[in-house]
Formats: structure tokens, sequence, C-alpha cells
């Protein structure tokens, strides 16, 4: 079995030949206790649809090549391959999955591409739509036209550290050229004691708006720091940019996958890590709490 044969093994089969059952499943995700550890609650996900694992309590993940080197104790490419071939290289087991061609991203057609400031009224309501400040908007955020099958668009851009943005409107969210993590600080060329930590720039936006009212409910009042994912699954870029706070205050989403990527960074940074998710029970994140949204 080579590389290629063995990335197109089904990785949920994989695990059920091997005695391992999803939890529950939503969405082409599957959900399973890790078959690296012992734990009680899930928290190693299957993209179905990609063919593709995370596990967040260690913060690793890959395809199923990268999956037997773990299961194999971290053995090399080959013993990986063979301890692939093993488990899948039996009539019984429906071996070879055969992949989709990958959608091509939308964001690939768009052309014509122009970033100015944000003042169109459009993207302005739909800010205030989700009860963000119009200045606090206007600060932290671009307006970007596209034009995308010969018509014309436009959105909210969110700038990210590797030059690309995060896009949103009402009607579609998704990023344009490179994919990573947006940091903000506080003050330019000095780095605080604190961080505030957001999965996505809505909430990142949501905050600064309840800061601005003075909701000491969910906001901390001391200077910090703020770094905004842009996605879980940037989480190991993240922790890269976490290690050099004294705190590191999590206001990720009331879910399962938000509350493992906390888990994730405390098993690393230990005491340092606050969970200000309880800040906001009952609402799914910081944009649906300033909304009144509850679950």
């Amino acid at each position: 079995m080579n590389i290629e044969e063995a990335k197109s093994v089904r990785i949920v089969d994989f695990l059920a030949r091997l005695g391992h059952h999803a939890q529950y499943v939503k969405s082409e995700q599957y959900w399973y206790l890790s078959p690296l550890r012992k734990e009680t609650a899930p928290s190693f996900k299957v993209n179905d649809r990609e063919n593709e694992w995370y596990d967040f309590g260690e913060a690793i993940g890959g395809d199923l090549v990268e999956l037997g080197r773990y299961l194999c104790g971290m053995g090399s490419v080959s013993e990986a391959l063979a301890y692939i071939e093993r488990t899948a290289g039996n009539a019984s087991l429906p071996r070879i999955r055969l992949p989709a061609a990958p959608p091509r991203p939308v964001e690939a057609d768009m052309k014509n591409l122009m970033v100015i400031p944000l003042r169109h009224h459009a993207l302005l309501s739909y800010l205030q739509s989700r009860m963000i400040d119009a200045d606090i908007g206007r600060m932290f955020c671009k307006e970007i036209h596209y034009e995308l099958r010969q018509r014309h668009y436009f959105a909210l851009a969110f700038g990210n550290i590797s030059g690309g943005y995060e896009v949103r409107n009402a009607y579609y969210k998704g990023c344009i050229n490179n994919k990573d993590v947006s940091l903000i600080p506080h003050l330019r060329g000095e780095v605080q004691s604190c961080i505030c930590l957001f999965e996505g720039f809505m909430d990142f936006l949501s905050y600064l708006s309840l800061k601005q009212i003075k909701n000491n409910t969910v906001c901390i009042d001391v200077p910090c720091d703020y770094l905004v994912m842009n996605s879980v699954g940037n989480l190991r870029k993240t922790l890269a940019h976490l290690q050099g706070y004294g705190q590191i205050h999590c206001y990720l989403d009331n879910d399962l996958a938000g509350q493992k990527t906390v888990e994730t960074i405390a098993g690393l940074y230990g005491g340092r890590v606050c969970n200000e998710s309880v800040r906001y029970t009952g609402y799914k994140d910081l944009n649906d709490y300033l909304r009144g949204k509850r679950l």
C-alpha cells in the first residue's frame, strides 16, 4: 500500500474496523472518544467529506497516514502504511474510498478584488443588525468589492496576519487569500500581560461593543491584546501566539468545539487560562449575548 492508497481509505470505516464508533454525527462531522487516549467526552472529530481527523484534546490532526503514525506510537510512514494495510487490507472492509474531486472554492473565481475603507450603507446596516457599533466596525473592518461570474458583490473584510481577509455579509462567509489568525495589540509595539481570545471577528467586535457600553458582566477591566482565531481549525497557530501572555481569557463559543478548544489551551498553559464563556452561559456566542438571542 502506498500513501495515496492509504489516504483513500475512509477514516470512519477504518476506525470502525478498530472498534471505534462515533458518539454522534452532525453535518458529516463524526465525533468519537479519542482512539489515542482515554477520555469520557468525545473530542476526536472526523470530517467525512474531507476524510481528515482532528483531536481537540491533543491539538493534532491530519489524514489517515498521520493517524496511523500516532496509532503506531509515532512510527515511520512505512510502518504506518503497513499497519493501515493490515487493518484495511481485506475484502470484508470497503477499503478504498473513492474521493470526490474537491469542489472549486468560490474564492478562486473572484476577480477584480478591491479593498477600501468601510462606508457602504448595506454593510453598516448588516453590522447594525448584529448590534455592532458602527465606529468599531469602521475601525477594524474594511470593505471588499469583487466580481464573481460576471456579477459585482461586496462584503466586510477583516484582515489576518498573513495578508488574507475573513469576508462576510448577510449571505456569504468565507476567506480570501491566506487563512490565518488576527492579532490586534492594545498598543502598537507593546505586548500586554493579558490577551482575550475569540473564535471569529464578529465576537471580537461584539466584545468591543459591550466594552464601549461598560458591560462588566462580560468584559474585563484591564488592558488586553486581542487574538481572533478565525476558525478553531487555526488552533495550532493560535497556541504559538499565546505563549508569552500571563493571562489568557477565552471567549469562545458555548458548544463542543469551543469548549474542547479551551480545554486544549488550558492543558498547555494551565492556570493562565480563564474560560470566560461562563459569563454568557445560555448563549451560543458573544454576538448572540449582545443581541439577547438565547440558545
